[in-house]
């Protein structure tokens, strides 16, 4: 009996050790109103934020009764690594505007690793954060309008549900636009409370929740794409294909710009004040040791969907004052500085030895559990 109680307490024990690398969750619970995000052991070493103005901020404050982070300006907060699939994403959001300047991205790229110069921005070398505008239309771009961010989807919320911005690819301007897709859900939105979005994605499909009920979802064709003028060696998804809850077909994305081998995620703002609570990663077993990209998606979900599709629906011809554009120059050092923070933080080398300590304590338990279990008699 003893060696049972014994063998069930290692079990749990690996088990709890297992389970450790596969959630990352903050919650502010155990945060106070002007706490410094890095002392959060959640947000230390897996999210970085960027702030591109002086009063860009991120703060710990208190909403309402509760420990929240609020982010004004031009601001984001996003993943030190790629997440690969398959993962889910969670966050409380009160964005208080529907103005599409507030949006939470998945499958972007590092923040800063695609710059281009902007004749529309005194010639400037224009790097495309979460919270920057991509400057498609003032720069002669035929094909839709302007909007933020340089790669992902960017989910935003509406009164009357929610609007997905996929980024994709394009020959003219600066080379990125978007498609936009609303998504009605037949109820008003308050935009004045926090509403729960949550994002599955298997690498095959990415699927969107408000408030517990599902929204839409994207396919992902099985081909990647680089694009030559970027100058990165980023891999794109060839194909994005939206569908509303129901299973109508609302269009197709060709050249898109979401991360092939990883996902990139984030939440950000474009020169506005809004707050987030209940940051939720939960991914695969072995997620850490892919997480600069390097993991092939397998997992085909079994979905059934309806022929009937509608046209796609184009981007606002939106214009943006001229001198609300951030530059590369404006933001804090761009990738070198990004790096530079993943190592102060431990980035990848704190998940690193968090994992080298649960295989040791994994081998540990093994070798216990071998010790205990009696050998079959020949």
């Amino acid at each position: 009996m003893k060696k049972l109680f014994v063998i069930i307490c290692l079990s749990l024990c690996f088990a709890l050790s297992a389970g450790a690398l596969n959630v990352i969750e903050e919650n502010f619970d155990l945060a106070n109103a002007g706490d410094d995000p890095v002392s959060l052991d959640s947000l230390y070493g897996y999210f970085d934020w960027n702030n591109a103005t002086r009063e860009s901020a991120c703060d710990i404050v208190t909403d309402g009764g509760n420990t929240v982070m609020r982010m004004s300006g031009y601001s984001e907060l996003f993943t030190i690594d790629y997440i690969p699939a398959e993962y889910v994403f969670s966050v409380d959001i009160k964005p208080v505007k529907d103005n599409g300047m507030i949006n939470i991205f998945v499958r972007g790229d590092m923040p800063g690793g695609l710059t281009k110069i902007n004749p529309k921005n005194a010639g400037v070398n224009q790097a495309f954060y979460y919270y920057e505008w991509d400057w498609y239309a003032e720069n002669g771009g035929r094909n839709g309008g302007s909007s933020v961010g340089g790669s992902g989807v960017g989910i935003s919320l509406a009164k009357s549900g929610i609007n997905i911005r996929v980024k994709k690819y394009a020959e003219d301007s600066l080379t990125i636009t978007s498609s936009l897709f609303s998504v009605k859900t037949g109820d008003t939105i308050d935009l004045d409370a926090y509403n729960n979005v949550k994002i599955t994605d298997t690498g095959k499909e990415i699927r969107i929740y408000l408030n517990g009920s599902l929204a839409a979802y994207i396919e992902l064709s099985d081909e990647s794409v680089k694009y030559d003028s970027d100058g990165t060696n980023f891999e794109y998804y060839k194909k994005a294909t939206v569908y509303s809850a129901d299973g109508v077909k609302s269009g197709e994305v060709e050249n898109t710009r979401l991360h092939y081998k990883g996902s990139q995620l984030a939440v950000a703002g474009r020169n506005e004040t809004f707050y987030v609570d209940n940051i939720k990663i939960a991914y695969g077993e072995h997620a850490i040791e892919y997480s600069n990209g390097e993991y092939t998606p397998e997992t085909t979900p079994d979905t059934t969907k309806a022929d009937t599709t509608q046209p796609e629906t184009t981007e606002p011809d939106t214009k943006a004052p001229e001198t609300d554009a951030i530059t590369a120059e404006q933001t804090t050092a761009g990738t070198a500085k990004e790096t530079e923070k993943s190592n102060e933080k431990g980035g990848v080398n704190k998940k690193a030895l968090i994992i080298i300590i649960a295989v040791a304590a994994d081998a540990v338990i093994i070798a216990a559990l071998a010790a205990l279990i009696p050998k079959k008699k020949k």
